[in-house]
């Protein structure tokens, strides 16, 4: 549902002969090493946000923590709200 890491410029195949797009693509991939795709299916922008954002985590140990603490104390609220406890532990 992601792709591996591609060089941004890889979007110039698709917009061949278009100006604007080139362009624009040349300024995206001198600001950004690469690119990932995504499935398209409604849920992409949240896919591609997750995704994002757990491989910032694996480098940075002090938000890692945050965001486990986070969770670990998300499933404890959960419950009170009513959702069983164990659909949450999986």
């Amino acid at each position: 549902m992601v792709s591996e890491q591609l060089p941004v410029t890889c979007l110039n195949v698709e917009y061949l002969g278009d100006a604007v797009f080139t362009s624009k693509i040349q300024d995206l991939a001198s600001k950004y090493k690469f690119m990932r795709r995504t499935r398209p299916d409604g849920n992409c922008f949240f896919r591609a946000f997750a995704y994002a954002y757990l491989e910032h985590l694996i480098s940075n140990k002090a938000d890692y923590e945050q965001f486990r603490q986070l969770a670990e104390n998300s499933k404890d609220k959960l419950v009170q709200l009513g959702f069983p406890s164990f659909t949450l532990e999986d």
